[in-house]
């Protein structure tokens, strides 16, 4: 018996779907050039089964970090429930501000997760750092994108800037908790 063809599946309209990007500028100094955008997009059938991509370019476009949740657990998104309002809450989402945040603002090691005198709203610095990695990466003063990762808490992640052919690189260093 010959093969049957496929039977096209009917897929959702595109006003049923949930499928959203916005961007803005992180850093954008004209000298030294430096520029780092900040892209979100949605995807999904819908805004509730939605799944957030962020995404920091260099200047040229280049992605130097990625970051993927699911919306229904991002403090911020979860509550958007069409794609007008995904916009505009993606927008905040990624919103740092006028001046990123620095690294030389993180709490003393001290007041971090786990340490004696932790702060009641402690940063949990990723798994592995130590005192002095943790000191040195507040003298160090870094760039940090910070954003809502979860209903508690916000990821941070810090901008290493390139020397000597090695290209600008980002990478996560922990999590601060939500006040209440």
């Amino acid at each position: 018996k010959p093969a049957t063809p496929a039977t096209p599946v009917e897929s959702a309209s595109a006003e049923a779907g949930c499928n959203v990007t916005v961007s803005k500028p992180w850093i954008d100094q004209e000298s030294p050039v430096r520029r780092y955008t900040a892209e979100a997009s949605i995807l999904g059938p819908s805004c509730a089964q939605g799944v957030a991509v962020l995404v920091i370019r260099q200047r040229e476009g280049t992605p130097i970090y990625t970051w993927v949740g699911q919306v229904d657990y991002l403090f911020g998104l979860r509550d958007a429930a069409d794609p007008a309002a995904m916009k505009a809450a993606l927008l905040e989402w990624i919103d740092q501000g006028d001046e990123p945040e620095k690294t030389g603002t993180l709490p003393a090691w001290e007041e971090t997760e786990g340490q004696p005198k932790r702060a009641e709203f402690p940063f949990m610095p990723t798994e592995g750092t130590d005192k002095a990695t943790w000191d040195q990466l507040k003298k160090d003063n870094l760039e940090m994108f910070c954003f809502p990762q979860g209903m508690e808490s916000s990821n941070c992640a810090v901008l290493r800037p390139g020397e000597d052919g090695v290209p600008p690189s980002m990478e996560e260093i922990g999590l601060q908790l939500f006040p209440g």
